[in-house]
């Protein structure tokens, strides 16, 4: 059996490309003498009437296509490299069959499921997917020519063929496990797409008829992705109905503002349904720009302001719909149009598609069994769900990790609740935080119940802090090990959620409760501060949340079991929609989009095919 590692999958990049301009020189090949024989044996069919084709000539056709079907080349390591399908995927795919076409039956005619993936192909971008990447106008032409030129049957029927084969590789590959590999963005991301056995599940669903079933297992699975499928839809057609109103550079609009330019924001709210509803009272606040991590979005172009609308008026309820606008793209919802807020608005249509399509690539990068329940926590919209039976149970407000220390993104499990942690100092943030402030009060752990250790052993001596010169102490030399005791000010808070990774990544509670009210929240050294960490821990616990609650009237600490373990996706989404298909938008607070987009281009170039392949 074939399979084949999505990251692979990701290299194909130039293989459609290649095979169809082979492909479309294959037939005017004058120095192939087996092209040769193989026209004179055409014309002789034509001659007589009689343009079907045998199995042995089929054979032959294929069996020559299949000769100058590309290869990685040995030692590339370019990202666009060829490698799923392979020459090799494909014979061995034809193999299977004894050479038959897979797509026609010997008379040219094409079976049911070629119509079938022809019109998945061209349904391709409700998936957020290019058509022309799997070649659809030269499978459409060569399916035209079939029918148009039976002298050439045998060669059109082995073009087309072999084309849809690898059209469908390249589009199930594409659609279930991503157009690129997860670790082209960046090493933070640690996710590992799933392996499918596509050659082995095309041969059956051709044998049974059940491609169209295949199809429709292809997309991920999950209803975050089916729901951000659905907000691209809603732009697309916004985008097919000319776009939203541009509302004009000029002072900033708040309660009270009159005049055009409020009539034309009043329009703009109203052609996406935006600001339809007020925000709701939890609804996380996030900035959108002039911050580190989200390129400051484009400029707005300017429009003529009409002269109607003159007597439109900023009321409380514009103010409502400006705030929900805010608060699902990314802004401080304070009711105000900005400068900030106007450069939102004002992002174009089509931006907005590319952002939505970028994340919907990562949801083909995740697990496709996420378990029941599971916790989904995503970075950008500072938020975490527990989800069971396909519903949110419980949603939190989140506090991530900053740029320079980002949280990774990963799968993961909870296996424990702790109650009343020590927090143990990692040794990075002790040498570049509290070392300087050693330097300047060696009692100033004492305060908040920070010891120090010679080492971060079991039995470690404690150090007395006064018995250090620290000003002597540099970084190179600072082997102490910092842990802070339970109580009030540990920085865990009341609970640690223990999980199994090596980024020493956790969540856990913390008194800094002041933060949750924050607009920006990446402000951690990596790890999750759950503001709802005690109704997270009793609904992963169940019946064993009493031993938490008994376990907190103390200060002592203890570890609480979570069975079966809860499974946990940290996720990095940049847009995503509610369950209506309303969208959010979110800062790219570590900057993945960009690297993103240019690995998506190099793709794009390297499968880039002309309009109209030239043929003799």
């Amino acid at each position: 059996m074939h399979r084949f590692r999505s990251r692979a999958s990701r290299r194909a990049g130039a293989t459609l490309a290649l095979l169809v301009l082979l492909l479309a020189g294959a037939s005017c090949q004058s120095g192939s003498e087996t092209a040769a024989r193989l026209e004179e044996r055409l014309k002789e069919m034509a001659q007589h009437g009689r343009p079907n084709a045998t199995p042995d000539e089929i054979e032959q056709a294929l069996a020559r296509e299949l000769r100058v079907a590309p290869v990685p080349a040995k030692g590339s390591n370019r990202p666009s490299s060829p490698a799923f399908p392979t020459r090799r995927t494909l014979r061995d795919f034809y193999a299977g069959r004894q050479q038959r076409l897979a797509w026609c039956d010997d008379t040219g005619r094409l079976l049911p499921a070629a119509g079938t993936l022809l019109a998945a192909l061209r349904a391709a971008r409700d998936q957020g997917l290019d058509p022309e990447d799997y070649a659809l106008s030269r499978l459409e032409r060569l399916r035209g020519e079939m029918k148009e030129k039976p002298e050439k049957a045998v060669n059109s029927w082995a073009d087309f063929d072999l084309l849809m084969t690898t059209a469908f590789f390249r589009y199930a590959s594409d659609l279930s496990t991503g157009r690129v590999h997860p670790d082209e963005i960046h090493s933070e991301w640690h996710t590992q797409p799933p392996e499918l056995d596509l050659p082995g599940a095309l041969a059956k669903a051709l044998q049974d008829g059940s491609l169209e079933q295949l199809l429709k297992t292809l997309p991920p699975p999950h209803p975050g992705y089916a729901q951000l499928q659905a907000g691209l839809k809603k732009l697309r057609d916004i985008e097919a109905g000319g776009g939203w109103v541009v509302v004009p550079n000029g002072p900033k609009l708040q309660t009270g503002a009159r005049g055009p330019r409020v009539a034309l924001l009043k329009q703009r709210l109203s052609d996406t349904g935006a600001g339809q509803q007020p925000p709701a009272q939890d609804a996380v606040a996030q900035p959108a720009a002039n911050r580190p991590g989200r390129p400051a979005p484009p400029r707005a172009r300017s429009a003529p302001v009409p002269p109607a609308g003159a007597g439109a008026v900023f009321d409380e309820a514009l103010a409502q719909s400006v705030r929900r606008f805010q608060a699902l793209h990314g802004m401080e919802p304070d009711g105000i149009v900005s400068a900030t807020t106007l450069a939102e608005l004002n992002v174009p249509v089509d931006t907005r598609i590319r952002e939505v399509e970028l994340n919907l690539e990562r949801w083909r990068w995740i697990p496709r069994r996420l378990g029941n329940p599971h916790v989904e926590v995503n970075i950008p919209g500072f938020r975490l769900q527990l989800i069971q039976d396909g519903r949110v149970e419980l949603e939190s407000r989140i506090v991530v990790g900053q740029a320079f220390t980002p949280t990774p993104v990963f799968t993961d499990r909870i296996v424990a609740v702790i109650a009343n942690p020590p927090w143990n100092v990692p040794d990075q943030l002790a040498v570049r935080e509290y070392l300087p402030e050693l330097k300047e009060d060696p009692q100033i752990f004492a305060k908040h119940g920070i010891r120090i250790f010679d080492s971060a052993e079991k039995g470690a001596r404690e150090v007395d802090p006064a018995s250090v010169r620290w000003r002597g102490v540099d970084e190179d030399e600072f082997h102490y090990h910092l842990r802070q005791d339970p109580g009030p000010d540990n920085a865990l808070g009341r609970m640690k959620f223990q999980l199994t990774n090596d980024f020493q990544i956790y969540l856990h509670d913390t008194p800094a409760r002041e933060l949750f009210g924050k607009a920006d929240r990446d402000l951690s050294h990596g790890c999750i501060r759950v503001e709802k960490a005690g109704e997270l821990a009793d609904r992963i616990l169940g019946d064993a949340s009493d031993k938490l609650a008994e376990a907190l009237e103390s200060e002592d600490e203890k570890q609480i079991q979570v069975r079966p373990p809860v499974p946990i996706q940290i996720l990095y989404l940049t847009a995503w929609a509610d369950p209506d298909g309303t969208l959010h938008f979110a800062p790219d607070i570590y900057e993945f989009d960009l690297p993103q987009q240019d690995a998506l281009k190099r793709v794009s170039r390297a499968t880039a095919l002309p309009a109209s392949p030239a043929r003799n």
